[in-house]
């Protein structure tokens, strides 16, 4: 077997070997096709740096200023829609805010012929805010509002 050996060249013996460690050393085919495919990018050229777009301050969204008809129709669906009497109760409190006292009038318009109105009893803005409250029901929408000098509520006409 020696001389059998002995009879390939010394070149060819180098090839072989460097073909066996050479395949023994690959894990698999798949990563040396990955390696070689990788393309060798050399440049000698300066690379200027991306500007990134100037930061442009961030602009708070403008609140929308609800007019005092949308606050208190904000209001009367709180006290009618809250989940306890305590939230219920904060809500008048906070919308008897806006009255220039508690026993301000509330009419409600319960029919309309031509120009001449039907009004329910009258009531006061306390009684109707706790009405509300009791009967979990805001099905009536602001008609009218008078304001006082101070520009708070002094009358206020519902339509049902």
């Amino acid at each position: 077997m020696t001389k059998h050996i002995s009879n390939i060249p010394s070149w060819s013996m180098v090839i072989i070997l460097a073909l066996l460690v050479g395949f023994s050393s690959c894990k698999s085919k798949k990563k040396l096709t990955k390696s070689s495919d990788a393309p060798i990018v050399t440049t000698t050229q300066e690379v200027e740096p991306i500007e990134e777009p100037e930061e442009k301050p961030e602009v708070e969204p403008v609140e929308k200023v609800l007019s005092k008809e949308e606050k208190l129709t904000n209001y009367f669906n709180a006290v009618a829609t809250s989940s306890s009497t305590a939230s219920a109760n904060a809500s008048i409190e906070e919308a008897l805010t806006m009255f220039g006292r508690p026993d301000a009038p509330v009419l409600i318009v319960i029919y309309k012929d031509g120009s001449e109105a039907g009004y329910d009893e009258p009531t006061t803005i306390d009684n109707y805010l706790h009405y509300l409250k009791d009967t979990k029901n805001n099905k009536a929408v602001i008609e009218e509002i008078v304001y006082d000098d101070n520009g708070q509520i002094k009358e206020l006409v519902l339509k049902k």
